[in-house]
């Protein structure tokens, strides 16, 4: 027991011998001062009560602290005082499994208490993840993963956090971290895999947040936040302005086209090499309301949010030199503008009729008007234009009812609609108006059986349909959907789970569009209507080992089946059009990858030093035209040291290859090296990052082979780049509930083919 934790239980034993003693033994306190004196009847029956309820909880904090003092760094008694469901006590209830000095399983429930000094070093959902060097739950570019890699989405009590939610976010409230896996309860919508932060509910006030990020050079987003809450009523308010401006990408390589016709002239084979500078630039505004009313049985939420964003000019410039004199011209230009206007609104809903039935369901309606131009000319040809004025209208609805029998069982029936119309007027090498009609229909019928807290199995058969119309040409595919889970504890320290999935994806509508545009004088893009969906077989089985209080492992191992995946291809183009056609279409073969990972993660010195190492392992075999297989091994690694308000830390990312496309593509990114320094009361976050510390450009290359059009491209992009992020919050009134709910604009929908 630390010196801390000796003087602590010192002083409630005193406190506890004085509190018997005046409650159970004296009548009245008389205190003399210099100028009169004090009497303090302690003769009520009332005040006897209270006094002797606060010697029995004086009594209980001096039975426990000495388990919670050991890990006083780890656990911070406010935090277990003021827990909104006394996580304390709930350790010592049976059927509680213990895993580690502040993580403890319940009801298949994984739970963690943030101590102050990581929520102190946090400004949102992901950062804490990572301060708080979880077995089961990662950090990876911004977002919460799990130790299968997958995203986890973020919930606030039990209700989903929107994008703005996770940018608004406030760590010194969080109480209690959750993982959940197959979640039973209807408010989680039927994910999955969950990560719920318990923050304290409160009933009038509000809270205001500040957010303000820039890196250096040329990219910056600012986020204010504000709601108030009054009884049951909620309502919010978002504003947040973004930019980018980028100068620094260039990229060298050649280019071959083989066994086409331009102008009336057969070629066996032409080469382009080229040196291109290319830049761009990006505006956007979004504002979001909200308004939200709840209570232990309802909620009904409402967003309305509006989004706009711009980019007011992008494009390259180019040396090129041919191989024929095919055109009289050493350089190429690309300019392209594009803007989109998105309004929408959503309405979610859940109702608990019974303590066994239970309905979620949501809706969303977004509008979306975007434009685009493009310019493209080699030298002093005639130049190719091409312009779009697309108006897209979506409707999504989700219905989910839940029977909920006992704590071992339960059974959700999710559906879901997707309706999208797009109406496009193509001007330029495509003149015409295009109108698509598209709707998705998913169905499935989910089984949980949980015997136990050790062990848990989840079955999950469905049916997915999508139904097409482009002009007057209709499709429509229907397939079964399958995914199972089973999660095993075999003891504290030991976790399992494996996954067995069956999925779909439809072709985007822009895959699918079958408008044929000229990009570039040797180049034709067009969509296909006849895609089949993507479909794949997960598998995945991974395990964590909690091997001391200070070293924790993690591993798994994965493999994934595709079928009909949606690849790019060329072809010659009429003798008319003359180049090649760039378009999509299913292959007729298979694509396997095997994946495994490892995770170590120590701490040192009281939780402050930590050290997290992370090797990785692919395999791809496609039985494609170029590849048939690879391999590639992978690493990352961080340190990080807490020192008070401070921490510091130093990160490494290794390169990175890969193979798709049928195994006609292939790609690599050199490693980066990071550093940070953050510094956080609560209230305040400040934050300085340094990416890429040893290279000023950042390097990667693409090589695409195919019997018509091959390429490679060495590729010099922004670098050694410095970021600062403040973050500033305040609360006021009563008790408020600080999660800010609040959906925001979501990405506009487009049927536009884009070209190269």
């Amino acid at each position: 027991m630390c010196v801390r934790s000796r003087n602590l239980t010192f002083w409630l034993l005193i406190v506890y011998i004085l509190l018997i003693y005046l409650g159970f033994f004296k009548k009245n306190i008389y205190i003399y001062t210099s100028t009169n004196l004090i009497h303090l009847p302690l003769n009520t029956i009332t005040l006897k009560r209270q006094m002797k309820r606060i010697a029995a909880f004086t009594l209980y904090c001096l039975l426990i602290f000495p388990n919670i003092a050991q890990a006083d760094n780890v656990i911070e008694f406010d935090d277990l005082l003021y827990a909104p469901d006394d996580s304390l006590r709930s350790k010592q209830l049976s059927g509680v499994e213990v895993m580690g000095e502040r993580e403890w399983r319940e009801n298949g429930i994984i739970n963690c208490i943030p101590t102050k000094a990581e929520k102190r070093l946090s400004n949102s959902p992901a950062s804490l993840i990572k301060t708080m060097h979880l077995t089961y739950l990662k950090e990876k570019d911004g977002a919460i993963v799990n130790l299968m890699g997958e995203v986890v989405p973020v919930f606030i009590n039990g209700k989903r956090a929107s994008q703005i939610d996770l940018e608004t976010f406030w760590p010194k409230e969080v109480k209690r971290v959750q993982y959940l896996e197959h979640p039973a309860d209807p408010r989680y919508e039927g994910a999955s895999a969950v990560v719920n932060f318990i923050m304290p509910e409160y009933k009038v006030g509000g809270v205001t947040r500040v957010n303000l990020f820039q890196r250096f050079p040329n990219n910056g987003y600012y986020t204010a936040a504000s709601k108030l809450v009054r009884n049951n009523w909620t309502y919010g308010l978002m504003v947040r302005g973004n930019y980018e401006r980028d100068h620094l990408t260039s990229q060298t390589g050649k280019t071959e086209y083989r066994d086409f016709f331009y102008k009336n002239q057969k070629y066996e084979t032409l080469t382009r090499t080229e040196n291109r500078h290319s830049y761009s630039r990006e505006n956007g505004v979004q504002t979001a309301w909200n308004a939200r009313y709840v209570t232990d049985k309802t909620t009904i939420s409402h967003d309305l949010s509006f989004g706009w964003n711009e980019n007011p000019g992008s494009g390259s410039l180019s040396q090129d030199v041919w191989s024929e004199n095919l055109f009289d011209a050493s350089h190429a230009t690309e300019r392209h503008t594009a803007k989109s206007l998105s309004p929408q609104i959503y309405g979610l809903y859940y109702f608990k009729f019974s303590d066994k039935w239970f309905l979620s369901n949501s809706w969303k309606y977004a509008y979306a008007e975007n434009t685009t131009s493009a310019f493209s000319q080699i030298g002093k040809n005639t130049p190719i234009l091409n312009g779009t004025n697309e108006k897209v209208n979506s409707l999504k609805i989700v219905v989910m009812p839940s029977f909920i029998p006992s704590k071992k069982w339960f059974f959700q029936l999710y559906t879901t609609a997707s309706l999208d119309w797009f109406s496009t007027c193509y001007t330029g090498s495509a003149n015409l108006r295009q109108k698509q009609a598209r709707q998705d229909v998913t169905a499935s019928f989910k089984m949980g059986c949980y015997p136990n807290d050790d062990f848990g199995l989840t079955l999950e058969p469905g049916m997915a349909a999508s139904f097409w119309k482009i002009g007057q040409e209709k499709q429509h595919t229907v397939i079964p959907t399958m995914n199972a889970s089973a999660s095993w504890s075999p003891s504290k320290k030991v976790y399992l789970r494996g996954r067995l999935g069956l999925y779909m994806r439809p072709a985007s509508p822009s895959e699918s569009n079958p408008v044929l545009l000229q990009n570039s004088e040797l180049m034709w893009s067009l969509g296909n209507p006849n895609l089949k969906n993507l479909t794949s077989w997960d598998t995945y089985i991974y395990s964590s080992y909690l091997a001391t209080k200070w070293l924790s492992l993690s591993y798994g191992l994965g493999y994934v089946k595709t079928k009909n995946e949606i690849i790019t291809t060329y072809r010659p183009a009429s003798f008319e059009q003359g180049g090649l056609v760039k378009e999509l279409v299913n292959p007729l073969h298979s694509e396997d990858r095997v994946m495994a990972n490892i995770s170590i993660d120590g701490s040192f010195f009281n939780d402050n030093l930590s050290v997290s190492i992370s090797p990785e392992w692919s395999f791809v075999h496609v039985q494609g035209a170029r590849y048939d297989k690879f391999h590639h091994v992978t690493f990352s690694g961080s340190i990080d040291y807490k020192l008070k308000d401070v921490e510091m830390g130093i990160s490494y990312k290794g390169p990175y290859k890969d193979v798709d496309e049928s195994g006609m593509r292939k790609t690599w990114r050199q490693g980066a090296w990071g550093a940070s320094i953050t510094y956080g009361n609560g209230n305040l976050y400040l934050s300085f990052q340094a990416e890429n510390i040893f290279s000023k450009r950042n390097k990667r290359w693409e090589q695409f082979t195919s019997p018509y059009y091959s390429s490679r491209f060495d590729f010099r992009e922004k670098g050694r780049a410095f970021t600062v992020n403040l973050t500033y919050t305040f609360g006021y009134g009563k008790k408020v509930d600080r999660s800010i709910d609040i959906s925001g604009p979501s990405d506009a929908k487009t049927s536009v083919l884009h070209g190269e």
